[in-house]
């Protein structure tokens, strides 16, 4: 069987190794770290935060076939989810594969292969700094989304005389603590890591001004399917198969069903008038109460720019600040690539959307016999695993892979998409097209016929990951009903799904 170097031993590159064994595969995973878990396993890893939470709920931030443990909190802590994918790595005896404290200098192309294959020379260095080269016929790169921490280059920045932290910095209470206890501090961003950083902060400083340039949605993790009734995880109310999904068909009124008007909560968060509200949406509990409440204050500001000892605000005002936050995310890196490689992937690395243009987010004719998984806005953990199937299968022979003239049209479409403006939060924000398109490629899309037991929760409940076990390769039915099952489906259930979550 073709020999295959995996990149990464975060969530990507334990969902390829294992779907590599699935297929008699036998894998290689470098992993520059001493644990598995990417950017879940450690600080400054791209998980901002040991008590940040997980977005997701522990119903779709799942592999398919791994069930959480039992009485993990729905939205789980970093730790958690650290924990769960060395269990994952555990489960599936994908540990003898995986090379720790490895780290990948270069790739190089190393001629052809008796077969014509183009072959891959992977160079690369264990802990002693000892060098050494393998080849291998297939290369996946799985070193994920949120490499380097990115601080924009604000005018007067370097002559700011305070303190400048990345999110990245921002690692554990006893950090804020230290950090912002009795200090002015400016959060620059109120994006997901923005915002749940300022409520924190808040708890120490004096005070907290958050600076965003957009007005966007502020969205919680528990919201109502129907207005008044009850309450479920974001995820299962808004990820499903209905033609009728109001988050399509009326997402503004619906988001403002779930959501409520951010305006009334401070006037620098309203929407613009006479425009379109947002497509912008963040997930958080405590933000918009804490504004409300004064604890934490916000500008709107288009520019912000420095001086030694505050920031000065487009519209000309100023403040004195002795702490700043960037929550301004993470860019990617490749240095492993060379710089004709980079080219045919038109990587731009300060693009936070997309970095890379490739056919599905996983290909380029250039460059045969290598492949992404999990290189894309938005990562979930069955896309990535969905990807990791279909690339398998592809290495293994058992799916044909995409015609040259399909690769360059799909790699046209994502640079239509660079340059589209205003650009997408999420170039690829629908979760269940993406899913679903890429579980047909695999064969395991769960068309069921209309007297399935689950053909209704298939069709109207909300999507999770077991689907994808249900029929076709590697299939788990048995496993994947009872957990289709247990999870709750707002548009199906006629009874009040009981959970703590006030």
């Amino acid at each position: 069987m073709p020999s295959v170097a995996i990149i990464g031993a975060g969530p990507s590159g334990l969902a390829a190794a294992k779907s590599a064994l699935e297929r008699g595969l036998q894998p290689v995973v470098f992993e520059a770290s001493s644990q598995v878990g990417g950017m879940w396993a450690g600080p400054g890893r791209g998980a901002w935060s040991a008590s940040a939470r997980t977005n997701l709920s522990y119903y779709s931030c799942a592999f398919s076939d791994f069930p959480w443990p039992s009485g993990t909190d729905i939205f789980p802590l970093r730790s958690a989810v650290a924990d769960y994918l060395a269990g994952y790595a555990a489960a599936f005896d994908l540990a003898p594969h995986i090379r720790f404290n490895t780290r990948v200098d270069a790739i190089h192309r190393d001629g052809q292969s008796g077969r014509r294959r183009t072959l891959w020379r992977v160079d690369h260095r264990d802990a002693s700094g000892q060098p050494a080269s393998q080849t291998f016929d297939h290369v996946i790169i799985a070193t994920g989304f949120f490499s380097r921490p990115s601080i924009p280059s604000f005018p007067g920045l370097t002559d700011y005389r305070g303190q400048v932290h990345h999110s990245a910095d921002c690692d554990c209470p006893q950090v804020f603590g230290e950090r912002f206890a009795g200090k002015r501090v400016l959060v620059v961003g109120a994006a997901f890591s923005g915002t749940e950083i300022a409520c924190l902060a808040a708890q120490f400083a004096k005070s907290v001004t958050v600076a965003l340039r957009s007005p966007m949605w502020f969205v919680p993790r528990w919201v109502h399917a129907v207005p008044g009734e009850a309450r479920y995880p974001i995820d299962l109310v808004f990820y499903n198969r209905d033609r009728n999904n109001p988050l399509i068909r009326e997402r503004n009124r619906f988001l403002t069903s779930v959501a409520g008007n951010p305006g009334l909560s401070a006037p620098d968060l309203a929407f613009d008038k006479n425009a379109d509200p947002p497509a912008a949406l963040v997930i958080t509990d405590e933000f918009l109460g804490q504004v409300r409440t004064g604890m934490v204050g916000v500008k709107r500001s288009a520019t912000l720019s420095f001086d030694a000892t505050g920031v000065i605000f487009a519209d000309g005002s100023r403040r004195d600040i002795d702490v700043v936050v960037m929550c301004t995310g993470f860019a990617s890196t490749l240095p492993f690539l060379d710089a004709n490689q980079l080219l045919s992937v038109g990587f731009s690395p300060d693009d936070q959307l997309q970095p890379t243009l490739l056919h599905r987010h996983l290909f380029h004719p250039d460059l045969p016999g290598l492949a992404f998984i999990g290189h894309y806005r938005g990562p979930y953990f069955p896309v990535m695993e969905l990807q990791s199937r279909w690339v398998a299968g592809i290495i293994s022979g058992d799916y044909p892979l995409p015609t040259t003239e399909a690769m360059m049209d799909g790699i046209a479409a994502e640079r239509q998409m660079r340059l589209k403006l205003p650009r997408p939060q999420f170039p690829h924000g629908d979760f269940v097209g993406l899913a679903d398109g890429l579980a047909r490629e695999v064969g395991v899309f769960p068309a069921l016929p209309v007297r399935h037991p689950l053909h209704e929760h298939i069709a109207l409940g909300p999507v999770v990951p077991p689907h994808y076990r249900l029929v076709g390769p590697h299939a788990a039915p048995d496993l994947a009903q009872r957990r289709i099952l247990e999870t709750p489906a707002p548009l199906l259930e006629k009874t009040v799904y009981h959970a703590d979550i006030d």
